[in-house]
């Protein structure tokens, strides 16, 4: 019976928006000549990579962290907390039931908010959020500079603009992120013009540590 109903059953889609409150984290320093916005792994919120990586931008900045549209309750001692995705991929399928699509025209309308002045943008992402850095760099024609720590560009997934550079931080003791996969992604970007740096660590992991910020440190300040 069960498999009759199954079979009888049609599944459609279609789009439709859904309005909630979005919380961006923001820290001003100085008097703003470039905004640095902040891309946070999965099942965590910009709070986490603000903290992280705050002294690490240089001074006159103005850095947005929001989290990310997508709201998945973690389970804690307590009960649950919200955390937060950019996209949901299924790495045993193969396949993205959300795309990078929603997310990046959800980071198009943040920076606009914050950016009436046209400010120059560089855009560090980490983890899940380092992923989708490139797809929101095609948007947001402000952006010149994407760093991406500890993950892949997925070339097949974005335009490249010819007047932006992508960055790369990537360690070879990276238990979730295939390193050999995201060499061969930047080797394609370069091939496609990107003049920017592939900068490969031996001992730090996937966690950003001290190793990650040095390097990202170097990038910024070139």
């Amino acid at each position: 019976m069960k498999q009759n109903l199954k079979k009888k059953m049609n599944k459609d889609k279609f789009l439709a928006a859904i309005s909630y409150e979005h919380e961006v984290y923001t820290h001003i320093k100085g008097n703003p000549k470039r905004i640095f916005l902040l891309l946070h792994g999965y099942l965590l919120d910009g709070s986490y990579l603000l903290r992280t990586l705050r002294e690490t931008i240089p001074n006159n900045s103005l850095i947005l962290a929001p989290n990310g549209p997508f709201p998945v309750p973690v389970k804690k001692k307590d009960g649950f907390v919200p955390k937060y995705a950019w996209y949901f991929f299924d790495p045993l399928k193969k396949n993205y039931y959300i795309n990078f699509d929603p997310a990046s025209i959800f980071l198009k309308d943040v920076v606009e908010k914050y950016n009436p002045k046209k400010l120059p943008v560089t855009i560090i992402g980490y983890s899940q959020g380092g992923y989708l850095a490139p797809k929101v760099a095609e948007l947001i024609l402000e952006v010149d500079s994407v760093v991406g720590l500890a993950c892949t560009f997925r070339n097949e997934r974005f335009e490249v603009r010819a007047e932006v550079q992508y960055h790369q931080i990537n360690s070879k003791a990276d238990l979730i992120v295939d390193y050999p996969q995201s060499q061969e992604e930047f080797t394609k970007l370069k091939e496609r013009g990107n003049q920017g740096q592939f900068i490969s660590l031996k001992e730090a992991g996937h966690k950003i540590d001290e190793c990650y910020l040095k390097e990202l440190s170097t990038i910024l300040v070139s």
